[in-house]
C-alpha cells in the first residue's frame, strides 16, 4: 500500500502517418518495401538471437511469405552485440538482417510507420516504452511475455514467451502472410496507446503529492 503505479506516456509525435511520406523514408534511408523492425540497445537480455533464429526458419519454412522481408536491427551496441553478428553470419543471413545503428530520436516515429510490423523479443524491461511507441505509430506488435511488456500491450499485440522460437516463427508468418490480422493489431495498438499519455502521468504524479503533502 505504499507503492503507486503510474506509468510512463507516449508523445504527441508518435502517431500514424500518410503511405507516401512512409514510402519517401523508406526510399532515403535504403530501406525495402517490407521489413520487421527492433529498436533498441543490442545486448543480451533484448534476446535477439533469438529473434535472427526464427526470423531464419521463418525464412526457409515459408520462403514465398518471408520473400523481400528483411529484419532490421536499429540501435546501438551494448555488451556482447557481436554474438548477434555472429549468429547472422553463421546462419547465412548477411543482407537479410540490417543494421542501421544508432536512430536519431527524431527520426523514430518514421522507422516505426515504415515498418511491417516492430518486434521485440526481451527477456525483460522496466517498461517497454518502444512497444507504446509502436502502436501509437500504428504498427502491429509482436512481443514477448515480459510482465512489463503485456502490462503495455494489454491484447493489442501479439505476445509470446521469450525463449520459444517456434512461436516466433507463426507470429512473423501471421502478420507478414495475413493482412486482416495486421490491420486489426493496427487498431487494437491505436486503441491501447490512446490509454498513455505524459499528461496523464503528470497528473498522477502531482495526485500522489498533494496526498502525501497532508501528512508533512
Amino acid at each position: 500500500n505504499k507503492v503507486r503505479v503510474i506509468h510512463n506516456g507516449v508523445a504527441p509525435e508518435f502517431a500514424p502517418g500518410p503511405r507516401r511520406a512512409q514510402e519517401q523514408f523508406r526510399a532515403a534511408h535504403g530501406l525495402p518495401t517490407r521489413y520487421l523492425l527492433y529498436l533498441g540497445t543490442l545486448e543480451p537480455r533484448k534476446n535477439l538471437e533469438m529473434l535472427v533464429r526464427a526470423f531464419g526458419k521463418w525464412r526457409t519454412l515459408a520462403p514465398e511469405a518471408a520473400a523481400g522481408v528483411k529484419l532490421v536491427l536499429a540501435g546501438g551496441k551494448g555488451w556482447y552485440y557481436d554474438t548477434i553478428f555472429t549468429a547472422v553470419n553463421s546462419l547465412g543471413l548477411t543482407g537479410e538482417v540490417l543494421f542501421p545503428g544508432f536512430v536519431p530520436p527524431a527520426e523514430l516515429p518514421d522507422w516505426y510507420r515504415g515498418a511491417e510490423a516492430f518486434v521485440y523479443p526481451s527477456m525483460f524491461e522496466g517498461f517497454g516504452l518502444p512497444v507504446l511507441e509502436a502502436m501509437a505509430c500504428g504498427t502491429p506488435v509482436i512481443c514477448s511475455q515480459a510482465a512489463s511488456l503485456r502490462e503495455v500491450a494489454g491484447t493489442a499485440a501479439l505476445t509470446l514467451p521469450a525463449a520459444d522460437e517456434g512461436a516466433w516463427v507463426n507470429a512473423m508468418h501471421l502478420l507478414c502472410d495475413q493482412p486482416v490480422m495486421a490491420a486489426e493489431l493496427r487498431l487494437r495498438g491505436l486503441e491501447q496507446a490512446a490509454k498513455f499519455s505524459w499528461p496523464q502521468s503528470a497528473q498522477k504524479t502531482i495526485q500522489v503529492y498533494n496526498e502525501m503533502a497532508l501528512f508533512v
